[in-house]
């Protein structure tokens, strides 16, 4: 289970209408499913709508997040009051027909990749504290995808070898496919048991940058490499695309 970082509750807002037979006594409204390249600005918020049954005297909430990471299984985020029995401020609150509890629950700080859905449990509490029944509601589903840089060395363009020339061009294309501008990183071309390190300033998100060694004759058997940030300065959500072989 994941805890998340930040967990808040909205304010009650409580309101003694004349309720109709047609009106749902379990409701889920507003849905919102905020995305931000950051954790900390990321947030998903239900708004739950509970009315009385005959014989109600007190009626509870229960908000539960599950999170479901790329490939995986769901479980509970834990945090705040998730995964609690909840009760009006108003203990009265649901004892008579036209009472009507609205309750907001945001939760902020989301990971990602993955897909979140709030499980919201209604509870109506009669005399003697018997429970008169319970219901669960599911929200619709947020995903939040992995907004980190991702650098990908894309493509090796090796420049034709002269007769007279011990030595070849080598063409690199290096792109950030991720959400996030990275930070500065170094770039290596190994050719043989020679490594040259060039340093860079970074690249935006969905940017492109080239770049030209010079090295030694591309073999087969030994072909040269590139790396992208092989000492692991930038968060990267994907370091399988990090390299790339020259094909020769």
């Amino acid at each position: 289970m994941r805890r998340a970082a930040v967990v808040s509750l909205a304010l009650l807002a409580l309101t003694a209408v004349a309720v109709s037979a047609a009106q749902p006594r379990a409701q889920l409204r507003a849905f919102v499913c905020k995305r931000a390249p950051e954790p900390r600005g990321r947030s998903v918020s239900i708004t739950a709508v509970m009315r009385p049954r005959p014989g109600t005297q007190r009626m509870e909430l229960k908000f539960e997040l599950l999170e479901r990471p790329a490939g995986g299984a769901s479980t509970s985020v834990t945090g705040g009051d998730l995964g609690t029995w909840l009760t009006p401020g108003n203990a009265t609150l649901g004892s008579r027909g036209g009472d009507v509890w609205i309750l907001k629950h945001p939760v902020k700080d989301l990971a990602g990749p993955a897909h979140y859905r709030f499980r919201v449990s209604f509870r109506w509490i009669g005399a003697h504290r018997r429970v008169l029944g319970t219901v669960v509601r599911l929200s619709a589903t947020c995903y939040q995808p992995d907004h980190r840089a991702d650098l990908a060395v894309r493509s090796i363009k090796v420049q034709p070898a002269t007769a007279q020339s011990t030595s070849q061009r080598y063409d690199v294309t290096i792109r950030n496919d991720g959400g996030t501008d990275a930070p500065r990183f170094q770039v290596w071309f190994t050719a043989g048991s020679v490594t040259i390190k060039d340093p860079e300033p970074g690249l935006r998100r969905h940017g492109t940058l080239k770049e030209s060694f010079l090295g030694s004759r591309c073999l087969r058997a030994k072909p040269p490499v590139v790396t992208a940030d092989p000492t692991h300065e930038v968060n990267d959500s994907n370091r399988a695309n990090n390299s790339l072989q020259a094909k020769c």
